[in-house]
């Protein structure tokens, strides 16, 4: 067990060493250049466990570079979460549409590591308990599902594995008005960014 720990540390501070000695490339961050993002995601949700049972979601986001590495980003997420009550859960599901722009804040001399802010504009739909009003209990429902709007901040940390291939973390802050739950959606995204 301590031998594989030991291996597992060396091949990840070899990886790690091998990714900030690669080189810049002509290829990367070109004004123009498009990309197709594939994100999984946790809600973080307060008194929660982060890997919580069926909480999670996922994403495809289209980007476009502009000048100097900043972007601009369409992107479409599934969300879904279970909210307690009493013995059993209400499921919440969301579906957003985000229009975005990121604007780089740090990077690496070789730009193979850069750290990105930004905002978004977002409109969705939030269903409630697969829009039944009445609760296994009898209770009733006063919340309901309905259309959501309203802003997000976020940002990533994006590493180059290849002149193509990006490795994305992000954090990402919803602002949905209209939502009967929360105003605020934290939530956690990896994934890979695949340029074209």
């Amino acid at each position: 067990m301590v031998k594989m720990k030991h291996h597992i540390t060396v091949i990840v501070c070899v990886a790690v060493a091998m990714l900030f000695s690669l080189p810049s490339h002509a290829q990367r961050l070109i004004p123009k250049q498009r990309g197709i993002e594939v994100l999984g995601s946790v809600p973080l949700i307060k008194g929660e466990k982060l890997f919580a049972g069926d909480n999670f979601g996922v994403g495809i986001s289209l980007t476009r570079y502009l000048k100097r590495e900043n972007y601009t980003f369409a992107s479409l997420e599934y969300e879904q979460q279970n909210m307690p009550y009493r013995s059993y859960n209400i499921p919440m599901k969301d579906i957003l549409l985000h229009l975005g722009y990121m604007q780089p804040v740090l990077a690496d001399r070789g730009k193979n590591v850069l750290v990105y802010v930004g905002v978004s504009a977002l409109c969705g739909y939030e269903e409630l308990n697969r829009d039944k009003k009445l609760l296994p209990d009898g209770a009733t429902l006063l919340d309901r599902s309905r259309f959501v709007y309203g802003g997000a901040v976020h940002g990533s940390v994006e590493v180059f594995l290849t002149d193509r291939v990006l490795f994305l973390v992000k954090a990402q802050g919803r602002f949905l008005f209209g939502s009967d739950v929360h105003r605020f959606h934290p939530a956690l995204l990896a994934g890979f960014r695949f340029n074209l």
